[in-house]
């Protein structure tokens, strides 16, 4: 099962990933000390607790187009139930270190693109199993770095109206949001294939 807050797990999974790698990196201390909120969800813009290290921004939502016309999902407790196909989406997360020193930021940035390069693959949301949304999705989610061109990050700053800082884009893929429609009853379709040269 996949509800409507799993956008907000999703991004608390993806910040406690990034803060355990940032923890264990062999012979770097990022100072954070075992405190989670130095690695913030809010946008990388002026206003952010001076303690903050680097921001993980959810940035961009968008629908699968290649999922999205799913059939309805048979239930398999009865022949005549069906469920509405979950919503597949995919999320773009700006990760962007503002750390005061430079070679902290390119360490983080480093250190972020490693861990979901060996890492790739999410299926537990604060420890709970994703599921698979009744067959209709992906029992886990694919993580990997979605490097953007440097007009593509520009765009971004802009709409931030902030100067510019080298970040990285992360793309998760695929997230389903089931639907709040409960099963409902119609016939199954059977489909019949007639051989060639037999009656209309």
């Amino acid at each position: 099962m996949a509800g409507f807050g799993v956008i907000r797990d999703i991004s608390r999974e993806l910040r406690r990933q990034v803060f355990e790698a940032m923890e264990t990196a062999p012979e770097v201390d990022f100072g954070l000390d075992g405190v989670l909120a130095r690695l913030s969800l809010q946008p990388p813009t002026e206003g952010l607790d001076a303690a903050v290290i680097a921001s993980l921004y959810l940035y961009h939502v968008e629908v699968d187009r290649h999922l999205r016309n799913q059939r309805p999902l048979p239930d398999p407790a009865a022949d005549d139930l069906f469920r509405n196909p979950p919503l597949p989406l995919q999320l773009r997360y700006l990760f962007t270190p503002v750390s005061a020193e430079e070679e902290t930021n390119q360490l983080l940035l480093g250190r972020v693109i490693q861990h979901f390069h060996d890492h790739p693959r999410t299926a537990h949301l604060e420890g709970t199993p994703l599921g698979d949304s009744h067959g209709g999705a992906s029992p886990a989610l694919r993580v990997r770095p979605d490097l953007l061109t440097l007009e593509q990050l520009s765009q971004i700053w802009n709409a931030f109206s902030q100067p510019y800082r080298v970040a990285v884009s992360l793309l998760v893929e695929v997230v389903a949001i089931d639907s709040a429609v409960p099963p409902e009853r119609t016939t199954r379709v059977t489909e019949l294939a007639l051989a060639a040269g037999q009656g209309r």
